[in-house]
């Protein structure tokens, strides 16, 4: 059975819903942020933190609790697209899967902002490791589907290379969140990693909605 609100598919509803929520609230927070923040300085989750951002906080931690929740419906509706070939079926179970998870610790960042930065750390390490996958894998089942428009691939490739970068960057820095440099523009990326993958999710959501998916 599948679930349609007006002839279109819930998950292509929830994908846009989750995109237009999670900007809102992120845009809101960077807005009350006491002093000037700058993307390409300033990491994403110093919005959430309340000793960095009193009265932004909140909605940081919330758009992610939110957008997180959306974004389960989102993944397990994907199955709609139905591939008819053996690998494609199982590439998209994987890929849903993985978007599940992916989902499960966007909630996890917002329930444990930067304040409690150990499990944050991990939280955010799940989410951001789990993107570039997310991404690979979904289109890789979809390609051939004659409703989906390879546009929404194409552009995948621009956000999967920055998530790989990004992770790169961390990965070869152990102590990058110890000792930042506020002169090395890695925050950068993990805005563009985190907005990029979103685009994608909302490109997904809008070819549902064009195709009638």
């Amino acid at each position: 059975m599948q679930l349609k609100f007006h002839n279109y598919s819930m998950s292509s509803i929830l994908g846009l819903t989750a995109f237009i929520i999670f900007t809102i609230f992120i845009l809101t927070s960077v807005a009350l942020y006491p002093t000037h923040y700058n993307p390409l300085y300033d990491w994403l989750s110093n919005l959430g933190n309340i000793n960095l951002n009193p009265l932004g906080a909140f909605f940081f931690n919330w758009g992610c609790i939110i957008s997180g929740i959306i974004l389960i419906p989102f993944f397990v509706g994907l199955y709609v697209w139905n591939p008819q070939k053996t690998l494609s079926k199982l590439l998209l179970i994987l890929g849903m899967v993985i978007g599940i998870f992916a989902s499960v610790s966007l909630i996890m960042v917002g329930i444990y902002p930067e304040t409690q930065i150990i499990h944050h750390v991990q939280a955010a390490t799940a989410v951001f490791s789990s993107l570039f996958l997310i991404i690979i894998v979904i289109s890789l089942a979809l390609f051939e589907n004659p409703k989906f428009i390879r546009g929404v691939a194409y552009f995948g490739i621009l956000a999967v290379l920055v998530d790989i970068t990004f992770q790169y960057v961390v990965a070869s820095n152990k102590n990058l969140l110890a000792v930042f440099n506020p002169t090395t523009p890695v925050p950068g990326l993990e805005w563009a990693c985190a907005f990029l993958s979103l685009c994608w999710v909302a490109l997904l959501a809008l070819n549902m909605l064009i195709k009638r998916v």
